[in-house]
């Protein structure tokens, strides 16, 4: 159902469309208790103000870098290997509000069906009494590809006052209908998505509309967090005050990536993909540079099979091998436990009431959406007599994309699905379409009618249930699309529950000032994966500003007077461009200069070409890739500004791109950006691994432009040397500097020092060298080992041979080339991939021979599919011996082969 396309400028005006319940008004236009405060301030401030406060929501979420994906780019994603940061997260002007009172009625149904699912879920991974009874199908679990037997009789994590539960966070999605009454679409046990969206959202309507949250009496969320972070650290099975509690995250490449980043720097937590955890001994541990570090505490957002790949899915490179066997011998707590998406499958929601009754006790006080599970030949028949009337969805997973709505398919299209569920009815659940109740939402100038879900939250915690005060609202004009995720990139709501009594602001997640707390000097926690990221991201920081600045050198010539022809240094400066990769190499063969576009053409479109691999616009896209994979890691200024770069760069001008002018302003723009990212790195980061690795990233870059530039500009010899003496200079950073110290007289010798040997110049190639010796020194080593490791030995060696050049023999020339700076440049370039090995063999580890291990395991194995026999004891026993993958020479020579390349674009 399409709503209203035009709407009134003022909320007073408003009034809902049709028949369906509205959240804000009633019928006659009264306005709904909670409401009124927002229709007075939007009556107040006008279309002109809600305009602007539109256009602040959207600045503050695209500045925080709050993104998502949806179900085909995520897939896309997975298939192409590309990192994208994805589009922005859209959040509506006038939040969603509903009143303490009815609110109340909810928070009790969403209380008992919390713990209602935790006791479906305990009786199905324990003694099942459920089926026993024939008060579920059987066919529930045997038919279900998402149960493993492996998953029975799993320890249960007991927290820190005796109690034993499965469940720790939970979801419901939540819709209202024509009469206002509540009803559940579906429940999320494994790892709820949402709580990151919906924790932004507030963030940023509290910055903007922070008046109008007191004034209505908003409850605030930050308790429902407060009460999160203390229930997983009760279940911390050693180190009660102060446990290691890691989020399990799928990787940056998961549509829910940018909510876990957020998630576990506002909660304290250390975000870890499975390739950052490795089993030793009795004990989950987390791979740092320093050694292993024991983890106490596990909050999962990774599913149920991809947890650990020897007993689960040999082919996942999201768990830990060994994970099970941990979980069995209670050393590590897991929330929400394994296996707990069984009590999310939508075939469960017709059983829920006599279950409840069964379990509980009590009537079902939510109900469920009117679902049918087609397993039962009863129900089928009714689906398949009244088709039209219901949309099918699978009846055991909960897929991201939309069901299937009968009532719009062909005869044809209705056929084959009729088909398919006969040959299959088990496999499909048919639920009754409904129609949303809906909510004011400002759009293009007008509010406008739209129908509008919520999706809550609630934590366990014994016998007491914390539901989160409000939710994670969605809106959208059409019905059809209101069965979505939440997460699934429509606009979402900020949802208020509002109080007649002012709400609590004393509530903080900071710890007790009083509690005792060792002074820490932090480091070397700091994983194999992050480090890697964090050196490629200094690589192609440092690669976007070198380039950046070689282009604005030659575009400020060729914008210049005189003509391209007379200038002596555009040669050198284009054969520097076409040696780092910005333009085609034939460029700089003057043979072949007569064959192709003028260069003021082709400079000004190079900025914007996508294609080029080692071009500005490919190092840009890395740099957002390789920062989006260690956000958390970044302030969020640091990153803020490096998005920025990207999508400074992403947007094509409307003018031609032939107006050099331009160019070179959207040039010193963007080296505005890059050299505030410097500044916020070396003024605001603690001097630990993570810092250093970024640094060595940016020295190896630097060093490597340097060199293509040195070799381009000042090797070969000319007639007229100053143009292209001050051009090398002016592309180097370096110009002021030589002026402030010779004036106006350009020689050889000193250009080739300060360049090269002056190691008190931070453009300089000595400089770089010398960072880059002090770094590696400062990375870990073994305490037992008395030699130097190759990494120091190919610093050391780089080192020495730019200290041992004299600067006077450099820059004597045979009359053609300047042979002893070319040797030494050719040492160095040589060098630097020596170098950059040995730093990936040493650091940067990769674990892909785990999946190719569990596979072999697995071949032999008549019921692999079944992933493990109940006790798994066969499978626990082998995990003891398993070599450590971090140290195969097949997974240091996979690093070496993404690293080598000093210039090419190949990074994982």
């Amino acid at each position: 159902m399409e709503l209203q396309a035009t709407g009134p400028l003022n909320l007073a005006d408003y009034l809902p469309g049709g028949a369906l319940f509205d959240g804000c008004k009633s019928a006659d236009g009264s306005v709904r208790r909670g409401w009124q405060p927002i229709v007075d301030w939007s009556t107040q401030i006008g279309p002109a103000g809600l305009d602007k406060r539109t256009n602040q929501l959207e600045m503050m979420i695209r500045d925080s870098g709050a993104t998502f994906r949806s179900a085909a780019e995520t897939a896309s994603v997975a298939t192409d290997g590309e990192r994208s940061p994805g589009r922005p997260w859209k959040l509506a002007t006038v939040p969603h509000a509903i009143d303490a009172s009815s609110w109340s009625f909810v928070e009790v149904g969403l209380q008992q069906r919390a713990r209602l699912l935790e006791a479906v879920l305990d009786d199905l991974l324990g003694p099942q009494t459920l089926i026993r009874q024939r008060i579920l199908p059987p066919e529930l679990l045997w038919k279900n590809p998402s149960f493993r037997r492996v998953y029975h009789g799993l320890p249960v994590a007991v927290d820190d006052t005796g109690q034993a539960q499965r469940l720790i966070v939970t979801g419901t999605d939540l819709a209202r209908g024509v009469d206002g009454s509540w009803w559940v679409v579906g429940d999320r046990t494994r790892a709820p998505s949402g709580l990151g969206y919906l924790l932004e959202n507030r963030v940023v309507t509290s910055q903007t509309l922070s008046n109008l949250i007191r004034q209505c009496n908003v409850r605030r969320v930050a308790a429902f967090f407060v009460k999160l972070r203390s229930r997983l650290q009760s279940l911390a099975p050693r180190m009660h005050e102060n446990p290691r509690i890691a989020l399990l995250t799928p990787g940056e490449k998961s549509y829910r990536y940018f909510e876990d980043a957020y998630l576990a720097r506002y909660l304290g937590y250390m975000l870890v993909q499975g390739s950052d955890l490795a089993v030793r001994g009795d004990r989950l541990n987390f791979r740092t540079l320093g050694g292993l570090v024991p983890i106490e505490v596990v909050w999962r957002h990774v599913s149920d099979r991809q947890c650990d790949p020897l007993e689960l899915d040999p082919h996942s490179a999201q768990g830990v091998t060994g994970l099970l066997r941990m979980v069995r011998r209670g050393s590590v707590a897991i929330g929400n436990a394994i296996g707990s998406a069984l009590v999310q499958m939508p075939a469960l929601l017709p059983f829920l009431p006599a279950a409840c009754k069964h379990l509980l006790g009590e009537d079902l006080k939510l109900p469920s959406i009117d679902t049918y599970w087609c397993g039962g030949l009863k129900e089928r028949e009714h689906v398949l007599a009244n088709l039209d009337q219901f949309m099918i969805r699978p009846a055991f997973v909960i897929d991201r994309e939309p069901p299937q709505f009968a009532g719009s398919l062909s005869s044809d299209q209705k056929a084959e699905l009729a088909s398919r569920i006969r040959a299959n009815p088990a496999a499909f659940v048919a639920q009754q379409t409904m129609n949303h109740a809906t909510t004011p939402v400002w759009h293009e100038g007008r509010f406008r009618s739209w129908h509008f879900s919520l999706r809550s939250f609630q934590i366990l915690d014994g016998d007491q249930v914390e539901v989160l005060p409000g939710g994670l609202a969605r809106a959208d004009p059409e019905e059809n699309r209101m069965f979505r995720s939440p997460t699934s990139g429509q606009l979402t709501m900020d949802c208020w529950v509002v109080d007649e009594q002012p709400a609590a602001w004393d509530v903080s997640l900071l710890p007790d000032p009083n509690s005792p707390l060792e002074l820490q000097r932090g480091g070397s926690d700091l994983s194999s994966r992050v480090a890697e990221h964090l050196f490629w991201l200094g690589r192609y920081v440092e690669r976007c500003e070198s380039i950046a600045r070689l282009l604005r050198t030659t575009l400020r010539r060729l914008a210049g007077e005189g003509s391209t022809s007379r200038q002596s240094e555009i040669p050198q400066l284009i054969a520097a461009l076409a040696g780092i990769g910005q333009i085609e190499p034939d460029y700089a063969i003057d043979e072949l200069g007569g064959s192709f576009p003028s260069l003021e053409t082709v400079l000004p479109e190079s900025v914007f070409d996508t294609i080029q691999p080692e071009g500005l616009q490919s190092a840009a896209k890395l740099v957002v890739s390789n920062a989006t994979a260690v956000r958390d890691r970044l302030s969020t200024d640091a990153y803020r500004v490096l998005k920025r770069v990207a999508e400074e760069l992403s947007r094509r001008p409307s003018r031609a791109t032939s107006d050099i002018g331009f160019v070179i302003e959207k040039l010193n723009r963007l080296l505005v950006d890059l050299l505030a990212f410097a500044g916020l790195s070396s003024d605001s980061m603690t001097r630990t691994h993570a810092w250093r690795f970024l640094q060595l990233g940016r020295r190896i870059e630097r060093t490597n432009q340097t060199i293509e530039l040195i070799s381009a500009g000042l090797v070969s010899t000319i007639k007229n040397e100053r143009n292209v003496f001050e051009a090398v200079l002016e592309a180097s950073d370096s110009l002021m500097t030589y002026h402030a110290r010779y004036m106006n007289l350009v020689r050889p010798i000193p250009v080739i020092d300060l360049l090269v040997t002056d190691d008190s110049n931070p453009r300089s190639l000595a400089f770089q060298l010398k960072d880059i010796d002090r770094f590696v020194s400062e990375l870990p080593r073994d305490p037992n080992s008395t030699s130097l490791r190759d990494d120091q030995l190919q610093a050391k060696s780089l080192l020495h041979e730019v200290e041992m050049a004299n600067p006077k023999a450099l820059g004597v020339s045979n009359g053609q080339r300047r042979e002893q700076l070319e040797i030494l440049l050719q040492r160095i370039s040589e060098g630097l991939p020596r170098l950059s090995d040995a730093i990936a063999a040493q650091y940067f580890f990769h674990t892909a021979t785990t999946q190719e291990l569990t596979g072999i395991r697995y071949r032999d194995r008549p019921d692999a599919s079944e992933g493990t026999t109940e006790s798994g004891s066969a499978d626990a026993s082998a995990t003891d011996s398993q070599p450590d993958p971090t140290t195969d020479q097949a997974s240091q020579s996979q690093s070496q082969s993404q690293s080598s390349t000093t210039r090419g674009t190949s990074q994982p």
